[in-house]
């Protein structure tokens, strides 16, 4: 969440602008309202429009788009679902229109948002009989995209075979809503479901509602602050339901039958049900389908299919608090567990090194003998050995009946920080030859990752300081020296730190000074890799969180963003731009230029957000070299953006442009906006340069610019204005001597000066 200005000052506080999805919903919602109010050209209407829009705008400048799944009675962002007035009555307008996905892309425009709201239904459906995308298309909107999906023919299977006629095999979600409604502990009207909905997905989280409504409970949430024990026991009851089907479902997932496509599906619907189950409930219902698993001896296949479909972090969570609850793992899921925990050894040593385990056997007899094994030390390439052949020859589930007591020592993050700090004393052996020491500093890339996934900055830190002390430290050998250096380059890569990005969501804000210390301890090439991260990354909420971190930085990321601006990809130019703009230090004049001068005008929209941080380096003929660029979108954010940002060296050029004829009004819109930015940089000078706007005769401007003029004179100090508001008053156009007269009396809506 942040703060934008916007193109209109008068609309809101610079302070008061936050850009969130809760915010975006609820200027849309608002100017949805406004629509039905005022009629086309109020300014009202217009405002609303432009906050709605300037919310949205700061949302896509990130990612370059924003997608919102709709239900009957909620909106579902990225990272949150939105269940507030505004985001209900939206989603039911969408609903009735059978609009599954709503897509703003790059470059949206506030009149593209006014076409779509003007196609929504008030209270039933509009009689057309073509599709709200098809209505878009139409209407020439380009960057809002509708999707619709229907799910109620949707079937999971566990391959890709079509299901035979008869075999009365039922979804997941069929499955969960069938024993939700015949529970005999529930209270749930399935006729009122069925009528509403006929998908099985929506109706479970009806049903879910419900039965929560029925003891005051919001989205997971409990309204009184006293505890209800049989409320506690229905939400208990609903989790277990919902989590034991998912986890049956789950558990019937085999490696003979399941080539990946059944697996993923299987999971991945599990996952989006999920995701759409109140926040309060999300835990419950994932600890009862792994409680379903971890119980079963054949379910480490759909133990590792869930893994798949949720995040690490949950999963380990689920793992510990079953664990707490002295819960008894499956021998045979325990070595699930530990694969989706610790990541097995990687097999790098090469086939010369591998030996029977008759052969190793005898070796770890001759080192496990009755003499003192201090005084023959460990060879490194012995160790490697024992520690892999090991792993490799005897299996988990063979040594013991029951892993429960020691998952302790599994799945603990204690396990991963001893073993780094093992690999960086290993590291210090100089008798290491060249593949030992690649093999130690992949192990420790791995190690350390793990423990960036786990949240553990503070011991990931002190690793980092111990690779830092072995490379300048004068008692090393330059063997050392030189591993501990690669070993570091190795830790700066784009692979290991992507550990970072799994967890950055979850970071405590307390922690995140943390985080800062461990990239500045890894030097300007962490930063480097980040940014490239950040354009590599194919997710939206991952993308914000890179963002945001490297935003928080500060003037870190300067040098290393600087240098990528001669990067070939559109949208990392955008992104370099977007940040040093965010972070406010890096942005020269020759970098705006450069910016203003790239091929792809999303780089070039970018790059004119950026005007406001320069100034006054900013020149009239920059200013004019941007009004005649060839990209509609472009010219017309420079507009908002000059006014804005009070760019007086904006005046002349802006002046140029409305002396210019426009007898067809081609470019009448961006006309309207010039005068209001002129209004905005509130030079009066200008106002006998624009004289002809203030008068209906022998003129080529039209009736809606004068209009504009008019109002725009309430932008102009009070005393410099009156003689062109007096000749208003005794103009022939009742508008403008109307706009006149709310002028003198002090009643003209905005914030005039």
């Amino acid at each position: 969440m942040f703060f934008v200005g916007l193109g209109y000052s008068r609309i809101m506080p610079q302070s008061e602008m936050v850009v969130s999805l809760n915010s975006f919903v609820k200027e849309l919602a608002l100017a949805w309202q406004k629509l039905s109010i005022y009629q086309p050209g109020h300014p009202e209407r217009q405002q609303a429009l432009d906050r709605a829009h300037a919310v949205l705008t700061g949302l896509i400048a990130p990612t370059g788009s924003l997608a919102l799944g709709v239900s009957r009675d909620s909106l579902l962002g990225p990272d949150e679902k939105l269940k507030s007035v505004p985001a209900v009555r939206l989603a039911a307008a969408l609903y009735l229109l059978e609009v599954a996905v709503l897509r703003f892309s790059e470059g949206v425009e506030s009149d593209e948002l006014e076409h779509l709201l003007g196609l929504l239904p008030r209270g039933e459906v509009r009689g057309s009989e073509h599709s709200l995308g098809t209505e878009l298309q139409t209407l020439g909107v380009r960057h809002i995209a509708v999707e619709a999906v229907d799910f109620t023919g949707l079937l999971v299977t566990e391959t890709l075979d079509a299901p035979e006629e008869g075999s009365g095999e039922d979804s997941v979600w069929d499955r969960i809503l069938q024993r939700l409604l015949s529970d005999g502990r529930l209270f749930i009207e399935s006729s009122s479901l069925e009528e509403s909905e006929p998908n099985p997905f929506v109706q479970i989280q009806a049903a879910v509602d419900q039965v929560l409504q029925q003891y005051d409970v919001t989205d997971g949430e409990v309204a009184s602050a006293e505890p209800d024990p049989k409320r506690a026991e229905i939400e208990t009851v609903l989790e277990g339901i919902v989590g034991q089907t998912m986890g049956e479902a789950l558990a019937e997932i085999d490696d003979e039958a399941e080539e990946e496509g059944g697996q993923l599906s299987t999971a991945r619907h599990v996952s989006e049900l999920l995701s759409a189950m109140p926040d309060g409930m999300r835990h419950g219902i994932l600890d009862a389908a792994v409680r379903e698993l971890v119980g079963r001896e054949d379910a480490a296949p759909g133990l590792k299919s869930l893994g798949s479909a949720v995040s690490a972090a949950k999963m380990v969570g689920s793992l510990r608090r079953l664990r707490a609850d002295d819960v008894i793992f499956s021998p045979r899921v325990v070595s699930a567990v530990d694969s989706l925990v610790i990541e097995a050894s990687p097999e790098f040593l090469s086939s010369r090194q591998r030996q029977n385990p008759e052969a190793l056997a005898t070796e770890l007899r001759s080192v496990f003998s009755d003499e003192d094994v201090d005084r023959a030390p460990l060879s490194g390439a012995l160790d490697d050995r024992v520690f892999v052949e090991l792993r490799r020859h005897v299996p988990v589930h063979a040594m013991f009946s029951d892993l429960s007591p020691y998952l302790e020592t599994i799945t603990d993050q204690r396990v991963i920080v001893d073993l780094s700090m093992m690999l960086v004393d290993l590291l210090q052996r100089p008798f290491l030859d060249d593949e030992q020491i690649t093999s130690v500093i992949f192990r420790q890339q791995e190690t350390f990752k793990a423990m960036l996934a786990g949240g553990r900055f503070g011991p990931a830190t002190r690793i980092v300081e111990a690779l830092r002390e072995m490379t300048i430290s004068g008692e090393q050998i330059k063997p050392v020296r030189e591993a501990a250096e690669r070993c570091l380059e190795g830790l700066r890569e784009p692979g290991t730190l992507s550990g970072i990005v799994d967890v950055l969501g979850e970071v405590k804000k307390s922690d995140i000074g943390q985080v800062h210390q461990l990239i500045e301890l890894l030097g300007p090439t962490s930063i480097h890799q980040l940014l490239c991260v950040l354009g590599e990354e194919p997710e939206l909420s991952r993308r914000r969180h890179i963002f945001d971190l490297l935003a928080s930085l500060g003037s870190s990321v300067v040098p290393a963003s600087v240098a990528l601006l001669d990067d070939s990809r559109w949208y990392m130019i955008r992104n370099i731009l977007s940040l040093l703009r965010r972070v406010g230090e890096g942005l020269t004049l020759e970098v705006l230029q450069k910016g203003l001068a790239h091929e792809d005008s999303r780089v070039r929209v970018e790059a004119v957000k950026c005007i406001p941080e320069l100034g006054g380096d900013i020149t009239p003929e920059l200013v004019e070299k941007v009004l005649k660029d060839d990209d509609f979108r472009v010219t017309e954010m420079a507009v908002s953006v000059f006014g804005s940002a009070g760019i007086h060296a904006a005046t002349g050029p802006l002046v140029d442009l409305l002396r210019r004829p426009d007898p067809i009004g081609r470019q009448r819109r961006l006309r309207l906006r010039a005068l209001q930015t002129l209004g905005e940089i509130g030079d009066a000078g200008v106002l006998p340069e624009i004289a002809p706007f203030f008068r209906s005769w022998f003129t080529l401007v039209s009736t809606e610019e004068r209009h504009a003029a008019f109002r725009s004179l309430e932008l102009y100090p009070e005393n410099e204005r009156r003689p062109w508001v007096k000749k208003g008053r005794l103009s022939l156009d009742a508008t403008v001597r109307g706009i006149c007269r709310d002028l003198e009396n002090g009643t003209q809506s905005g914030t005039g000066r």
